[in-house]
């Protein structure tokens, strides 16, 4: 009778398991779908506007593939773009598979590029390479990381949701962090400097200057894709086999339910924000100390926002938002280069990709914002936008 009983219930056990399978597979194929289905009205949309200019939309899209995933200044400049943008991505899908909405990663970005220049000049020279940049790059991620902080803290004892915390901190970051710097002159003076240029052992070199038969010349393509896909990887494989990743991800269902399950919600809440503004700090690193090898607050280019609409794009996957940004990277290089071939103005060239993107954003944003096809009970995003958990 006991084994009977044992059979029946690893038997249910097996069932239930292959049925949360094919739920699954079924949401996938479906989320496949939808995703196919807004790109495709993406695509649309977009030759409407094409042939308004009086242009063939074939011939358009034909080369805007070709110039930018067909030709070896395509591919560099893909990389070179998708670098940030692939941690930037990382950044906002730890944010999202934690239950947080991190709107702050322009700002945590901006911290970023304030610490790699300040660092890349202030580290002592005799200090090689080899310790140098990881330590640059540590540094970065502590302070996005406390930027990061300050959404978390405002969300815990004041109950302001960080969606709001997090604009509002875009907004104020970089004019306090030049405060800051002009408040101390060597601060100062090691702005000027950073700004004229890092020294070579603060910097990672481009494809351009290393002997790979020219590759990446006439770009600013560097090794920091490896660095960033390197933290992808370890992000990715730390989230899906660690017990801390495995409660951050718990956390994001229901705040109560984590805690009555004896996770500590709000400090795995801490913890998910802390580390996506870590990520979006090492995002400013790779831009200062890689492609531009200078200090200039001008490349904050809404490299946080974009990031997040990557997430979505990815479906909140690390491996799909490093997709999304190689992909995005490669329009963008091919916006740059299909004006030279085509008479469609460049402006217009760049709402087409933005509007491709925003559309393949659509799904995944749907199920983020009404919990349909992910298997959640409840709404999620409207319930962070409240400020409910």
């Amino acid at each position: 009778m006991a084994k009977e009983l044992t059979l029946e219930k690893d038997t249910g056990t097996s069932l239930s398991m292959r049925l949360m399978q094919a739920l699954r597979r079924s949401s996938g194929l479906r989320y496949g779908f939808q995703l196919a289905a807004a790109l495709l009205l993406g695509l649309a949309l977009g030759s409407v506007l094409i042939l308004w200019v009086g242009e063939n939309p074939l011939e358009v899209y034909a080369n805007l593939i070709e110039q930018a995933y067909f030709t070896p200044l395509g591919l560099m400049i893909a990389v070179q773009r998708a670098t940030p943008l692939i941690l930037a991505a990382a950044a906002a899908g730890l944010a999202f598979q934690g239950g947080a909405i991190n709107m702050g990663l322009d700002g945590q970005f901006a911290v970023g590029l304030s610490v790699a220049g300040l660092a890349g000049v202030l580290m002592p020279e005799w200090m090689p390479a080899l310790v140098r940049i990881p330590l640059i790059f540590l540094l970065c991620g502590l302070g996005g990381g406390a930027a990061a902080l300050i959404p978390a803290l405002f969300k815990r004892f004041s109950g302001v949701s960080e969606v709001i915390t997090g604009m509002i901190a875009n907004l104020l970051i970089p004019p306090l962090l030049s405060s800051i710097i002009f408040a101390f002159p060597a601060l100062r003076a090691a702005q000027g400097a950073a700004s004229r240029g890092l020294p070579v052992e603060s910097t990672l070199a481009h494809f351009a200057d290393l002997p790979l038969g020219g590759i990446g010349e006439g770009t600013k393509a560097n090794v920091g894709i490896l660095a960033a896909v390197m933290v992808v990887l370890i992000l990715g494989y730390w989230m899906r086999r660690s017990k801390t990743g495995y409660e951050i991800r718990m956390t994001r269902f229901s705040f109560s339910l984590s805690e009555f399950a004896g996770i500590r919600a709000n400090r795995m809440f801490f913890l998910t924000m802390i580390l996506s503004g870590a990520i979006a700090g090492m995002a400013g690193a790779t831009e200062v100390l890689g492609t531009w090898h200078k200090l200039s607050m001008g490349t904050l280019s809404s490299v946080g926002n974009r990031g997040i609409v990557l997430a979505l794009v990815g479906g909140n996957s690390f491996f799909g938002g490093m997709l999304a940004s190689l992909l995005y990277g490669g329009l963008e290089a091919g916006a740059m280069n299909a004006g030279w071939f085509t008479s469609v103005p460049r402006p217009l060239i760049d709402i087409l990709v933005q509007m491709l993107f925003l559309f393949a954003a659509v799904p995944s944003m749907r199920r983020f914002f009404t919990g349909s096809g992910s298997g959640d009970a409840e709404n999620l995003g409207g319930r962070f936008l409240t400020g409910r958990r």
